[in-house]
């Protein structure tokens, strides 16, 4: 009984402390998780698919996804005190731009029709075109936040780096989604003929719909943006917990954990850079030639030289006198 009412007072903790910085990005969450549970209904209770998944899959993960990212973004602003207004704008754009994404998302999966690339009637490009439009004005919000993020002083120097490098990775992320957008050589051609279908795809060298990963679907035979896409984005979360597990490990001095924090953004940033350009070249997540091979490498090696780089730096300022 006890720890339920532990679990409950910290809950409504964490809402007030969200509501506090952001009422329109708190609600927005909360909004996210009940669009993810109705979602996951719709998966049992209604048998339709498109390009041969589930036709309720795409907006849960969605759901799951923004919900994720409110939250994190609701913990960012945490940091800027100071900047109370700007916390409400931002907040308030990226709480509407998520909303308006979402009902796109959901009404064309009520119509039984693809949401992202759809351009077959003139509502669906409608929908498809506005959705471009949010996505632009929620990118250009976080470009801004990562802005103002750069330029904030923060105590904890490795959270510091994370929720920088994490907020950076963010917005290439959300960035390599135009890759997608843009419409391929064949669809060029339907438009030209007055038969558009389909403008732009998540895939490289093939169609949408074909063999691909159980769950989130990314091709198994050609090109996906959607795994460099996915990675970026939630790089916003994944750097900063790791920084937060970091300094648990009392053992580890502050000068360590920056340095391991520095090396896993250079690490991660490469990746999604790596995996983006994977996709551009046609070939699937699982299949890596040797210019992809070559590449990971680069990789490793910039994220241990940015490792042995750091510790250096703090061992030569530290050696120096006073």
């Amino acid at each position: 009984m006890s720890t339920m009412t532990t679990a409950s007072s910290s809950s409504r903790t964490l809402w007030s402390r969200a509501w506090a910085l952001s009422p329109a990005l708190a609600l927005g969450t909360a909004v996210m998780l009940l669009g993810a549970l109705l979602s996951a209904a719709g998966l049992f209770l209604d048998s339709r698919q498109v390009l041969g998944e589930p036709l309720w899959l795409k907006p849960l993960k969605f759901y799951v996804s923004l919900a994720l990212y409110n939250a994190t973004v609701l913990y960012f602003l945490g940091f800027l005190h100071e900047r109370q207004r700007f916390v409400r704008i931002v907040g308030n754009i990226l709480s509407v731009c998520g909303a308006l994404e979402m009902v796109a998302i959901t009404l064309q999966a009520a119509r039984g029709v693809r949401s992202h690339f759809n351009i077959a009637t003139p509502f669906d490009a409608f929908v498809f075109s506005s959705m471009g439009i949010v996505i632009s004005v929620l990118w250009g919000t976080m470009m801004v936040l990562a802005f103002v993020l750069l330029r904030t002083k923060l105590q904890d120097r490795p959270l510091a780096s994370a929720l920088r490098v994490g907020l950076v990775v963010g917005v290439l992320g959300a960035g390599l989604g135009y890759f997608m957008t843009s419409p391929r050589a064949e669809q060029i051609a339907s438009m030209k003929v007055g038969k558009p279908v389909e403008s732009g795809a998540h895939t490289f060298g093939g169609k949408d719909g074909g063999p691909g990963l159980p769950l989130v679907g990314w091709s198994t035979t050609v090109g996906d943006m959607r795994p460099a896409h996915f990675l970026g984005l939630h790089g916003m979360q994944v750097l900063p917990v790791l920084a937060v597990l970091l300094a648990r490990r009392r053992a580890l001095s502050e000068s360590r954990r920056l340095a391991v924090v520095r090396a896993a953004g250079v690490a991660y940033l490469g990746l999604t850079v790596v995996l983006a350009l994977q996709a551009l070249r046609g070939l699937p997540l699982l299949q890596w030639d040797a210019t992809g091979v070559a590449s990971l490498a680069v990789v490793a090696l910039a994220s241990l030289a940015t490792f042995g780089a750091s510790l250096t730096r703090k061992l030569v300022l530290g050696a120096q006198p006073t």
